[in-house]
């Protein structure tokens, strides 16, 4: 797999959007369960006329791929992947809502017509006028994994020189209270939200990186078994495990996820690390903002002392894998390397 990456963007609740290099991140301890993201003027890259009927998440996905279109000089790409956990979950909520205060009667549809999971690429597309491949991805936590390796085929099948793959959700307030009721969500982290985009192409001219392999797998049996999954993804990369010079882990406080962490972590002990979602926060597509940290790690050579939770002094950043497991018994590896 040789598929190269011309540029990234991201939103968050650090100030990531509009930065150059890599984006002065801090290691967040917020005093709330949950933190918003950080937007920015949005006028900027969307209608004014159209931002007062878009929902936060359209409105982060938009501004977010429009950013990242700019960054890499092109003004329409070939397709457009998108993943999203939730999807446009405040329409949803808000459609709902009107049906039981209305009776059934007399409803605005542009909540309905908004609520559903491919409308952020929708939207994109029409403003862009690209009328090529469309995809959206939803697959909890696989959402963004499952997004890339799609464009990454489309690119290497031929069906499309440039990609705009990006993660999208949106953090809700009805659906964050039903998970505290129904005592889903974890108290050792902070719920995010965020939007992260990337420009793919076939063509290595003007990358600094590029995508080299993905793999999504589920049910590692045991240590010995993950290992050797490893191994076998290293070595269909022509790497070896003292190769990676930065691990991206999606650890969080979550014990009963974190000893698969562990085993990658011991594994990998030659490589710096970093636990991106103590940057982020929780939410599906999460492992959108890991890659746009790998990717900006790599274009600048270095990452902040601040924001790594191991730092191996001496070694250039060429060779960076992100390792994400959720509670779902489902792994995925992105692996990132130096153009």
């Amino acid at each position: 797999m040789a598929v190269y990456i011309l540029s990234s963007e991201a939103i968050s609740c650090q100030d990531t959007f509009g930065s150059e290099g890599m984006p002065d991140c801090s290691v967040q301890q917020p005093t709330e369960s949950v933190l918003r993201a950080q937007t920015p003027d949005y006028k900027q890259y969307i209608d004014a006329r159209l931002i007062r009927r878009m929902s936060s998440v359209l409105r982060m996905g938009v501004a977010t791929a429009s950013a990242c279109l700019k960054r890499a000089g092109v003004e329409k790409p070939d397709s457009i992947v998108v993943g999203t956990g939730l999807g446009c979950m405040d329409d949803t909520v808000r459609f709902l809502d009107l049906l039981i205060e209305n009776d059934e009667q007399m409803l605005n549809p542009t909540p309905f017509i908004q609520s559903t999971h491919n409308t952020i690429a929708g939207q994109i597309a029409l403003m862009l006028g690209c009328r090529g491949h469309n995809l959206t991805f939803s697959q909890k936590n696989l959402s963004f994994a499952s997004s890339l390796l799609e464009s990454a085929m489309l690119i290497e099948e031929g069906e499309a020189g440039l990609v705009l793959t990006g993660a999208v959700d949106e953090l809700n307030d009805t659906a964050f209270a039903l998970m505290q009721e129904a005592d889903c969500a974890d108290n050792e982290i902070f719920y995010s939200e965020g939007a992260s985009f990337f420009l793919l192409s076939k063509d290595p001219n003007g990358a600094l990186a590029k995508l080299d392999d993905i793999e999504v797998f589920s049910k590692a049996g045991n240590r010995d078994e993950l290992i050797a999954r490893l191994d076998a993804f290293l070595k269909r990369n022509q790497l070896t495990k003292d190769n990676i010079d930065l691990l991206v882990s999606g650890r969080t406080g979550d014990a009963s996820v974190n000893s698969w962490y562990k085993v990658s972590e011991e594994y990998f002990a030659e490589a710096s690390l970093l636990y991106y979602k103590k940057l982020c926060g929780e939410y599906m597509s999460a492992a959108g903002f890991a890659m746009f940290m790998a990717h900006r790690a790599i274009i600048t050579g270095q990452v902040p002392a601040s924001v790594l939770a191991r730092k191996v002094e001496g070694r250039d950043i060429k060779n960076v894998l992100i390792f994400s497991y959720n509670k779902n018994a489902e792994f995925s590896l992105i692996l990132l390397r130096k153009v």
